[in-house]
């Protein structure tokens, strides 16, 4: 075991709630002592953040520019897991100094979904920027790739209305990709981060999905599972390249040609991280699109 029982989680939004959540599990156990949650001002009343504290976390209201106030936060906790957006991915650098000075002894960057190693440019570039820093400071990481959030992906915006049975299709769509719901990866980094030596987590990356399957693969397996008939429309690789060239700042688009490209595979499969928990078992990406989208 990593010895390892105080945690803070910074920011309780889309990731971050999970984690901390996985986290309280181990607290009611006595694996983990205490989870600190850290969120601005602003969101310190959000559903999520109520919630969190109801089941037993400190909540810590920061100010990610301001040194005292982290360090703070941050006095005797052994992990931070940070969770901020790709907004406030800067924020991470004075998260990190202040986390070394408090005597943290493990960061878990906000990274997830795609790897990042050798980026240099926008969102990637910073997390990649992250590792350096952490390196130059001397405070172990654990960094996690998982692959797109398959509980949380599949809406409209990238193309699946499935209230309505419409799927759009960017690219030829035969490129596999890593697919992770939110708890997985919740769960594999809290059990990592506990139940590991410290040896075997400290500048480590782990490469981890809960499936690995083509947006075609997908559209034959749900229906094949639920019995509906999708309505399937395609966008052509040139129409997807168009469009992200004419608004390079289109998310969405430029997302979507990663998956196509063949971006967002975490890893060959021999490079998978799955083995170090053979009893981890996450969700199928079929099985999280259903349960993301139940039917009345």
């Amino acid at each position: 075991m990593s010895g390892f029982k105080k945690f803070a989680v910074a920011g309780a939004g889309n990731i971050g709630r999970f984690i901390a959540e996985e986290l309280l599990k181990l607290k009611q156990t006595g694996v983990v002592s205490s989870v600190v949650v850290l969120t601005r001002e602003s969101s310190a009343a959000s559903q999520s953040v109520t919630e969190l504290a109801k089941q037993g976390a400190k909540i810590a209201i920061v100010d990610y520019a301001s040194p005292s106030s982290l360090a703070s936060a941050l006095a005797g906790i052994d992990v931070v897991a940070s969770a901020v957006s790709g907004e406030a991915l800067g924020a991470q650098v004075l998260l990190a100094e202040e986390a070394k000075k408090a005597g943290v002894k493990l960061f878990v960057p906000s990274e997830y979904v795609i790897p990042t190693e050798g980026q240099t440019e926008g969102a990637l570039g910073q997390k990649a920027s992250l590792h350096k820093k952490l390196k130059e400071i001397d405070l172990p990481y654990s960094l996690y790739h998982t692959g797109p959030f398959a509980d949380w992906i599949f809406t409209p915006y990238f193309g699946w209305d499935l209230t309505n049975n419409k799927v759009t299709i960017a690219g030829e769509g035969n490129a596999p990709v890593s697919w992770t719901t939110r708890r997985d990866i919740a769960r594999f980094i809290s059990h990592a981060s506990t139940a590991f030596p410290r040896e075997k987590i400290e500048w480590r990356t782990f490469r981890i999905e809960g499936d690995r399957k083509s947006l075609n693969q997908i559209v034959a397996d749900y229906q094949a599972k639920t019995g509906i008939q999708l309505e399937i429309s395609r966008e052509s690789r040139a129409e997807l390249e168009a469009a992200v060239q004419k608004e390079p700042g289109n998310f969405g688009k430029a997302v979507q040609l990663i998956w196509d490209n063949g971006g967002s595979l975490v890893g060959e499969p021999g490079q998978l991280s799955n083995t170090d928990w053979p009893e981890w078992n996450p969700t199928s990406v079929v099985d999280a699109i259903i349960a993301a989208n139940p039917r009345a």
